[in-house]
């Protein structure tokens, strides 16, 4: 009797298993639809631009590329979360995604940590602490001195409340001991057009946009939160360098898809953006643009890696008192 039984249940398990598999031989069957969480011209969306050209040959496939900006990247995630798992939508999943907001919103939208599953990861970038490039501090020094002396005076603008630029923004002044006036913006672009303005007295921007902008020489840099020097700026000392041990935070960008999207299609996906972030073409683009490549990582290890960040960063978010509703 149990032997039957077991045949039966083998039987009954098949055909499905049987779609599973004619559905990950048949893909990519239609365009790919890839979801990201920045205005045009956004880190992750200028990475994600990057790759997904490099892909389309490759996919045999259209990548179309779709920016949902709003409630700190919850928008997104939930968009690809309730997606059909099929291979086809993909979120660049960054640290203020599926890291910080986690720890921002009460309640989640949508149980990041079950409904999203890491697939690849493609580059990491810090923060750059920038100013408008008549600023009169000398260094970073300089500058924390001045904002110490005049508290609540300096205007720190950031991306939406709840991402990258904010969360190191707080995290800066706690540990420099300063006092800013927090100003949001719905983009990080809209800060950074203020700073020049004079408006606002200073951002941490990712170093994807930083760097191009400090070469225009609107502005100016003062420190980067990297462990050490970018190549595409080497000019630009680390904020450990400038007095702030330990100092390391950014973002990266990633791919993530629905959970229960097929072994198959996951491990396929992985081998491609392995292939085209690896490529020494891409990895040497991606270092002029002030961000890193990390070695190749399987899912399983991108997934380690969220688990990582989550156990290293949400105390960080929460102790700011950052909140979203």
């Amino acid at each position: 009797m149990p032997h039957r039984r077991a045949l039966l249940l083998s039987a009954l398990a098949a055909p499905a298993l049987a779609t599973r598999t004619a559905r990950a031989q048949a893909w990519p069957s239609q365009p790919i639809r890839l979801v990201v969480a920045s205005a045009a011209g956004g880190n992750a969306d200028v990475v994600a631009r990057l790759v997904a050209n490099e892909l389309e040959p490759k996919l045999g496939q259209r990548i179309l590329v779709e920016n949902l900006a709003a409630a700190s990247g919850m928008l997104a995630t939930e968009a690809v979360s309730r997606a059909a798992p099929d291979g086809h939508t993909w979120l660049v999943g960054t640290s203020s995604q599926l890291v910080h907001n986690i720890a921002l919103f009460d309640p989640l939208p949508v149980e990041i940590t079950r409904a999203l599953r890491g697939v690849a990861m493609i580059n990491e970038a810090p923060g750059v602490l920038v100013v408008k490039a008549d600023n009169p501090a000398r260094d970073l020094a300089d500058f924390i001195a001045r904002a110490k002396a005049a508290p609540g005076e300096f205007v720190m603008g950031s991306g939406p409340a709840g991402t990258t630029t904010h969360i190191i923004g707080l995290h800066f002044a706690n540990r420099a001991g300063a006092r800013f006036e927090h100003l949001p913006y719905p983009a990080g672009s809209q800060a950074m057009r203020d700073i020049l303005g004079g408006r606002v007295t200073c951002m941490f921007d990712i170093a994807v946009t930083a760097i191009p902008q400090i070469r225009g020489g609107a502005v100016r840099g003062l420190g980067v939160s990297s462990p050490t020097r970018l190549t595409a700026a080497p000019e630009l000392p680390t904020l450990i360098e400038g007095g702030l041990p330990d100092f390391v935070a950014g973002t990266w960008n990633s791919i993530a898809l629905p959970t229960g999207t097929p072994d198959a299609i996951i491990a396929r996906i992985n081998a491609l953006v392995n292939e085209v972030v690896q490529a020494a073409p891409m990895r040497t683009r991606l270092a002029e643009l002030g961000s890193f490549v990390p070695t190749a990582m399987t899912p399983a290890e991108v997934e380690a890696y969220y688990a990582r960040e989550r156990a290293l960063w949400i105390p960080v978010v929460r102790a700011t008192g950052a909140r979203q509703g």
